[in-house]
């Protein structure tokens, strides 16, 4: 080969791999959007029974699939509705009364999501014993994220801010700087 074809060749080679590299980062940033628009919705009434034994947990599980069957399009609903309020939110040109037609309807599948998740934990905590409601009361009291990253489950899964609660399990009270601004 001569020296003209193996420099064709490199050049080639060269637009092709920029090509694919700038590519993908368009993919990316054209659907960094949609990837993370909206906010993280609540868990699911499966945290009521994270704290339980493996045996209980499976005794329950049919009834927790019954139970996400039922809530789960209310769900998407509520996510979809969501994703029309974001894109709205950055329209050009911007429309104030479908915004709000738009939050209306984010408002409806969220009542009717967060009712049903209520009455299903209901259910759930019904079927439960003392101890076994205690322990789904003592994950919803712990600080932290909950979405069920190792270090925050189990009954004590809070440990890393155990330091932010006095001896007698209480927050301590704001500093006055706190409580100043």
């Amino acid at each position: 080969m001569t020296k003209n074809k193996f420099l064709l060749l490199g050049l080639l080679l060269s637009i092709s791999i920029n090509l694919f590299f700038v590519g993908g980062i368009a993919y990316r940033v054209a659907n960094f959007q949609s990837m993370h628009s909206g906010r993280p919705l609540p868990p699911n009434v499966g945290w009521v029974v994270r704290d339980l034994e493996e045996s209980r947990r499976s005794e329950l599980e049919p009834q927790l699939r019954e139970n996400s069957a039922e809530i789960n399009p209310i769900r998407r609903e509520m996510m979809n509705a969501q994703r029309q309020v974001n894109d709205l939110m950055s329209a050009q040109p911007f429309d104030a009364n479908a915004l709000n037609i738009a939050f209306a309807s984010l408002r409806e599948a969220s009542i009717r999501y967060q009712t049903l998740s209520h009455t299903q934990t209901s259910d759930i905590l019904g079927l439960l014993s003392e101890e076994e409601r205690q322990a789904a009361l003592e994950f919803v009291q712990r600080r932290g994220p909950r979405d069920g990253r190792d270090g925050f489950r189990g009954r004590d899964g809070g440990s890393r801010f155990r330091g932010l609660r006095g001896p007698d399990g209480q927050r301590p009270p704001p500093s006055p700087a706190a409580t100043d601004q």
